[in-house]
């Protein structure tokens, strides 16, 4: 099959077949959903809740060596690169644009009597937010030559850009699963004059947030999530406490209060 990548927080990358480690199997399962019930009478039920759970991805591999000394050092490498203090990225290599974050559950590799080798290593890649994300940013270039977009995403058959100067525009959530304000917000700056603040409307999902305080071009206004900030300073009391959620699909937005401005729109997608 396909090789396997591991990439570490610090830009660390390991190929696993490159450096021994033959991978047998690496099988995304579907989507666990915890799914809630009230009972209704004798004869039903209503579903009251769904919740993503986290995923387990399983790993089998086969560790191969030159020798035993090679074999031992190979369990020491192993070690390093599925160190789980900290999360690491992992995506296979026939899908580089789409990756997951996860940390590996304890294994025990047991050698094969005295052979170099032990085969069918099981390592369980525990996924807690359930998807797989993006590579790219929507303020990466859209070019399905530098590897970090491709097929599957869901991409539009039109111009797909993410940095807005009109009133009225569309932005496109190519992931599967909604991106809200409280849980995977859209980092949205916000550079222009707008003398009385502003007011961004997503007409989609019916979600809006007014800008209160007075900006000009010199100013840079984010809104992450449920708080804006205006020059790198957050401050809660100068918006509505309106927030923005963005649906599946194409969202149809609206900003009024200004009409020099510049809107960048920066996420990932979820798969």
């Amino acid at each position: 099959m396909s090789t396997i990548i591991v990439k570490r927080l610090d830009g660390t990358t390991y190929d696993l077949d490159a450096l021994g480690f033959h991978v047998k199997k690496f099988d995304i399962p579907m989507n666990n959903y915890n799914l809630s019930y009230q009972q209704l009478g004798k004869y039903g039920a209503l579903l009251t809740d769904v919740q993503q759970q986290q995923l387990t991805i399983p790993l089998t591999l086969d560790i191969t060596a030159k020798d035993l000394a090679d074999y031992n050092l190979q369990v020491y490498k192993l070690r390093r690169i599925f160190r789980s203090d900290e999360d690491f990225y992992v995506w296979n290599s026939i899908i580089p644009y789409l990756r997951w974050k996860c940390r590996a559950e304890a294994v025990t590799p047991t050698q094969n009597g005295n052979f170099w080798r032990a085969t069918d290593v099981a390592i369980n890649l525990d996924v807690p937010s359930g998807y797989a994300e993006t590579v790219a940013t929507t303020q990466s270039p859209v070019d399905f030559n530098n590897g970090q977009w491709g097929f599957g995403e869901g991409i539009p058959d039109t111009e797909l850009k993410y940095t807005y100067t009109t009133t009225d525009f569309s932005f496109w959530n190519l992931g599967i699963i909604p991106l809200n304000a409280d849980e995977r917000p859209v980092q949205i700056t916000f550079k222009g004059d707008a003398p009385n603040g502003f007011t961004l409307t997503n007409q989609t999902t019916k979600k809006s947030m007014k800008i209160t305080r007075a900006v000009s071009k010199n100013d840079t206004v984010v809104i992450n999530g449920l708080i804006p900030s205006f020059n790198g300073a957050a401050s809660y009391k100068d918006c509505d406490h309106g927030y923005l959620d963005f649906a599946v699909g194409e969202n149809k937005l609206h900003i009024d209060g200004t009409s020099n401005f510049e809107l960048k729109f920066d996420t990932r997608f979820y798969f």
